[in-house]
């Protein structure tokens, strides 16, 4: 299996791209494309550091991280790649990435590409089936090349075996752009290290917590602020993530969130994250609701849920659908509303309460998901798993 991404393997926060890794991992030769480099480049600190990380990576050739393990069976390959998607470097492109990925290229086939991104250079070509995972909606994310991304959509269409949408926008927009075959498939969590990292109420205290990119491109910063001043004595308001660097980043607002009395926990390792989540009460997605954002599905619904949760979220079109299968998630329909919601939530319930969200959570893990991916590529016709006999494996 060759997997396209749209994030470093060692990113800080674990997305669908890491997790779908892992599962192929479990019974294929997988190799993990990192991100080709849809936004545009900021001459930036960040952007800086990581373009000289990734000419270190691709010239080492580097097969493992720092920053997150990588699976058995799984190899992380650091294409160099100029990023910019447009027909004067789509050649070279071609050629660049053709030589990073010889490997599968040549491997015995069947072979499978299941992409993240849409910018393929046409690698399907070489794939005995291919599958589209699109998990938001790209070309409406600041700085993302929309016209790289719709070409390259409107091209996959006619190529892919079928296309998974994480959210039921999404699968209209591959609806309309012509994708004939569309598996909508919300976003899943790791539930079992949540639920593991779970505390009895006894031992939860009235925090809620937000944790994921502190970007102002994802989050309503109004509402954040109004609900710092409404939990002031009441509970605590806890941020977890990295923060949007540059002219249009986060971090003036969220100095102003802590001088609030909210409290900045850092970059968290999932593991860390899973403990600080078992010791809250409320479990945030305060969206702000724009082109991008209507895309969305939060799997980070489901990590406060499995680690016993309740969740308030603004009006997050997938989130509303999720509400509907449980009490445990509280849609908003205004700032006073999700404050409301919040302060109603922060104290800390039974421990009732707490295993009946805990027990709703267990169907949305990437124990059966992953069996359900597995299961799409071995109909399809791909690779078979590294234990079955049969001809070599991709």
């Amino acid at each position: 299996m060759l997997v396209l991404g749209t994030a470093e393997w060692s990113a800080p926060i674990a997305t669908n791209q890491h997790y779908v890794v892992r599962e192929f991992a479990r019974d294929f030769e997988t190799h993990f494309v990192e991100s080709l480099g849809l936004r545009r480049v900021r001459f930036d600190a960040r952007d800086l550091t990581r373009i000289v990380r990734r000419v270190r990576n691709s010239v080492q050739g580097r097969t493992g991280t720092a920053g997150r393990p990588v699976p058995e069976r799984a190899t992380v390959v650091s294409p160099l790649i100029v990023p910019v998607h447009r027909r004067p470097t789509r050649p070279v492109n071609r050629m660049l990435l053709e030589r990073a990925v010889a490997r599968w290229r040549t491997s015995p086939r069947p072979r499978g590409l299941w992409t993240f991104t849409p910018v393929t250079y046409g690698l399907e070509r070489y794939a005995d089936f291919t599958v589209y995972h699109c998990v938001d909606l790209l070309g409406a994310f600041p700085g993302v090349d929309a016209v790289a991304v719709d070409a390259g959509e409107r091209r996959l269409a006619g190529r892919v075996r079928c296309a998974i949408a994480t959210s039921e926008v999404v699968a209209a927009h591959l609806r309309e752009v012509g994708f004939p075959d569309v598996h909508t498939l919300p976003n899943v969590a790791d539930v079992d290290l949540f639920a593991a990292a779970g505390r009895p109420a006894a031992q939860r205290r009235p925090a809620a917590l937000f944790a994921g990119n502190l970007s102002p491109h994802k989050l309503d910063y109004p509402l954040l602020r109004a609900l710092a001043e409404g939990l002031r004595g009441r509970g605590e308001l806890l941020l977890a993530g990295p923060v949007a660097a540059g002219g249009g980043g986060f971090a003036t607002e969220l100095a102003e969130l802590v001088g609030l009395g909210a409290r900045y926990l850092g970059v968290l390792g999932i593991e860390e994250l899973a403990e600080v989540t078992g010791t809250a009460t409320v479990g945030l997605v305060p969206y702000a609701l724009n082109p991008y954002t209507t895309g969305v599905s939060p799997l980070k619904c489901y990590e406060y849920l499995s680690a016993g949760l309740t969740v308030v979220s603004t009006a997050v079109p997938d989130v509303v659908r999720a509400a509907r299968g449980t009490a445990a998630i509280g849609v908003a329909d205004s700032v006073d509303d999700f404050v409301a919601r919040v302060l109603r939530a922060v104290e800390p319930g039974t421990d009732q309460e707490i295993a009946a969200r805990v027990e709703y959570a267990r169907d949305f893990g990437w124990r059966a998901r992953g069996e359900l991916l597995r299961g799409i590529v071995t109909g399809a016709g791909g690779p078979r798993p590294a234990s079955a006999p049969g001809p070599s494996r991709a």
